[in-house]
């Protein structure tokens, strides 16, 4: 009964997979800290207890609830959102043993470990019960943003009460009319004194019945796009009336446990958070870690579909043996494991890099260094986003699969585990838009240089044998699709003209509607890199066990075919779809 103890290679990646050395250190400045750990030994140890501690408590407490939380779901009552006892049970439980704010620093009440330890945690909690791992994200998340932006007057008020539990939060950037389009935000923010009036309405808002609310409105009148945003801190109670209004939670088939509402901001009071009109770049960074938070998120779901298929199919006699021993069912199965295997490597190369970023900040490290792994996280930030949220979907069809007819019976944990999976190619940007994202950057880095332009931005750290071989045929099969798509987008003049404006420091947006053909390809692209970069995850600790590797060469026997199927329709030249859009 224990989420940390049970999972082998999620030890292995908290225990041995992540080079601590690199950055703890730093992160302690020299374990100088009388209220801190004394060596990287002790450190270590102190994360071992603090993973276990929550791995205990989410197997013997939260799991047990996670099927009254969906079932109880949110209500509204006298104009109050009302969240489920047993969630709040949960977060209860989380409070006491003081694990709401790992990553925060020790003088605002958190633990300031890094945050691939905050990601175990998150990962132990989210196998548990999606809806709380949801609504803990929460505390830490709004508290992050005001920590690296407020002033210090902010962080005494709100990051304190957010680490210890006192008060939950949200973020805010969603609105009716502009959805993706975060350019389009239209809720507006003026000043008043020393204080800022808002006026606007956001939409989807995870816990928007928190009480604090950072919200991204445009204070530079006549604005456009991403120029003239500014962050705000608006606490949702002033002088104990209501500053905003929250409207009815959004009834849903997913996450229901989860509080996603409307709020609406008419003349509400709030602070300037950070410097004025630089809201986009200020919260870009949250937006990716947050995108890193639904991988995570992601991860948990799957092991507990994984955990529940396999459980299932190794007591469920059929034919006169355990379903497990069957060949169809045995195959689903180990390709479940992979499956897993493959995100949570991604998931924790994504997370020893912002931990090495961070370390390197902290210790006043090389700039180089910095960029070179900066980008890095960037080019890995989409394709862990997508890879998560749709293999998810993926490992928990296929748990319902083995359950047979009692996969859709609600006495059964898997079906909660589907319906759960299908927000996850929604929220923090769709599908759709990691794959934009990865097709930008992508295209951007290969028409910086000429070598490049010829070969493909994507290099892989591969092993030497079959598995590394697999590895790089992955890597010339997406460079291979992406050039063609852009030679066929603009043309190999206009690809190679704008490589040598890049040459020359010039950063150039092709126009749009030269881009249609590589705009509709950006998916196929977006799931061959991701399974590259997946696949390159695996193989970094394949020479660790024998086990390791047969999972790792799985993965990539399976995923290879897929890059070749994708890339032959990229490369097809199949202009339908833009056809009929013409009409």
């Amino acid at each position: 009964m224990n989420f940390y103890s049970d999972n082998a290679d999620l030890q292995f990646h908290l225990r041995d997979g992540i080079r601590w050395e690199g950055f703890v250190p730093a992160w302690e400045d020299g374990f100088r800290f009388e209220d801190g750990p004394r060596s990287l030994d002790e450190a270590r140890e102190l994360y071992d207890a603090c993973l276990t501690e929550v791995g205990e408590f989410a197997a013997r407490e939260i799991a047990p609830r996670a099927r009254e939380i969906d079932e109880q779901g949110v209500s509204f009552r006298d104009g109050e959102v009302v969240q489920p006892p047993a969630l709040l049970a949960n977060i209860d439980g989380l409070r006491r043993m003081g694990v709401l704010a790992p990553d925060l620093p020790r003088e605002v009440g958190g633990s300031n470990f890094p945050f691939s330890v905050g990601a175990g945690v998150m990962e132990l909690i989210a196998r548990a019960c999606t809806n709380t791992m949801i609504l803990y994200a929460f505390y830490q998340g709004p508290a992050v943003l005001i920590l690296r932006f407020g002033t210090p007057e902010q962080v005494d008020r709100w990051v304190k009460p957010l680490a210890a539990g006192a008060i939950s939060g949200a973020v805010a950037m969603t609105e009716p009319d502009a959805g993706s389009d975060v350019g389009a935000i239209s809720t507006a923010a003026v000043p008043e004194g020393g204080h800022w009036r808002l006026q606007g309405r956001k939409q989807f808002v995870t816990n928007g019945c928190g009480d604090v609310c950072v919200v991204l409105a445009r204070s530079e009148p006549g604005s456009k796009g991403l120029e003239g945003l500014s962050l705000f801190v608006v606490p949702r109670k002033e002088h104990g009336r209501d500053n905003y209004k929250v409207a009815r939670p959004e009834r849903k088939f997913v996450i229901r446990g989860s509080a996603t509402c409307e709020l609406a901001f008419d003349g509400a009071c709030g602070e300037l958070l950070g410097r004025r009109g630089e809201g986009f770049t200020a919260i870009l960074t949250f937006m990716n870690e947050a995108r890193v938070g639904v991988a995570i998120q992601a991860l948990g779901l799957e092991q507990a579909a994984l955990a529940a298929a396999r459980g299932y199919a190794e007591k469920r006699v059929q034919m006169g043996r355990p379903i497990a021993r069957h060949e169809l069912v045995a195959d689903m199965l180990l390709d479940m494991e992979a499956e897993v295997a493959a995100l949570r490597a991604l998931v924790y190369r994504c997370t020893a890099l912002q931990d090495r970023i961070a370390g390197i900040q902290r210790a006043g490290g090389s700039k180089a260094e910095q960029v070179a792994l900066k980008r890095e996280l960037r080019d890995r930030t989409p394709l862990v986003k997508w890879l998560g949220a749709e293999r998810a979907l993926w490992v928990a069809r296929t748990a319902v699969q083995v359950h047979g007819g009692y996969g859709v019976v609600q006495d059964y944990d898997v079906e909660r585990h589907y319906r759960n999976a299908l927000i996850l190619p929604i929220y923090e940007g769709t599908s759709q838009i990691q794959a934009l994202m990865s097709l930008k950057d992508q295209a951007r880095w290969m028409m910086e240089k000429a070598t490049r332009l010829v070969r493909g931005p994507v290099r892989v750290d591969s092993p030497p044998g079959e598995l590394g071989e697999t590895l790089r045929d992955m890597a010339r099969e997406y460079n291979r699709a992406l050039r063609s798509a852009l030679t066929q987008s603009l043309g190999a003049g206009g690809l190679a003209a704008l490589a040598a404006q890049a040459a020359m420091g010039r950063t150039v947006e092709p126009d749009r509607d030269r881009m249609s053909y590589a705009l509709l390809c950006a998916e196929r692209l977006a799931q061959m890199l991701a399974l590259t970069r997946a696949t390159e995850a695996l193989a970094a600790h394949a020479h660790v066990s024998s086990g390791r590797r047969r999972v790792a060469e799985r993965y990539a026997r399976r995923a290879l075919p897929v890059l070749r199927m994708q890339g032959e329709i990229v490369r097809s030249g199949d202009r339908s779809t833009l056809e009929e859009m013409r009409g």
